[in-house]
């Protein structure tokens, strides 16, 4: 049996969305890429100098572009194109990780926010951009099927044995 990378299974996620991904040598190991929709296709261009984990993080916030936002939006300098690349980047956020996996990790043994990124397989920098977006959203925590993800004032999960919280209340 084989398994799949979490980038290999976004790359056939990513062509059942009509989207065609080109691994292109972009002459740098920088962190980048391209989404570019016509009428007629959907192209990202991922930089093929990446590693693994970043070229993951590169194609699901492409995907995020694919999703929400459309026309030229590389100058950064216009407020606009700001806030759909912010848009866009939440979007990845999604495909990237949902509490139910934190939730996992952490039932799996994970005790770290170190362990926790890579038992995702994605960047510290964007695990914490991905808690700090959820407490946007959901504040103190959220529940998760029989688990509270607490994410204020400290970061956990707490496990309901059956009827500890009042699920009515929220």
């Amino acid at each position: 049996m084989i398994t799949l990378t979490r980038y290999e299974k976004l790359l056939i996620e990513a062509e059942k969305q009509t989207v065609i991904v080109l691994e292109l040598d972009l002459g740098t190991n920088k962190k980048c890429g391209k989404y570019i929709s016509n009428k007629e296709k959907n192209i990202i261009i991922i930089n093929s100098n990446m590693t693994e984990i970043d070229k993951y993080e590169v194609l699901a916030e492409e995907l995020g572009h694919h999703h929400t936002t459309f026309g030229h939006i590389t100058n950064q300098k216009d407020i606009r194109n700001k806030k759909l690349e912010l848009i866009a980047r939440k979007d990845s956020f999604k495909i990237l990780v949902e509490p139910n996996d934190v939730v996992e990790a952490m039932r799996y043994g994970v005790t770290t926010i170190y362990e926790m990124a890579e038992y995702l397989n994605i960047t510290i920098d964007t695990l914490l951009n991905i808690l700090n977006e959820w407490k946007k959203q959901y504040g103190m925590g959220i529940f998760v099927g029989n688990y509270y993800l607490q994410l204020e004032p400290s970061f956990g999960i707490i496990r309901d044995f059956g009827g500890l919280f009042n699920y009515n209340n929220f």
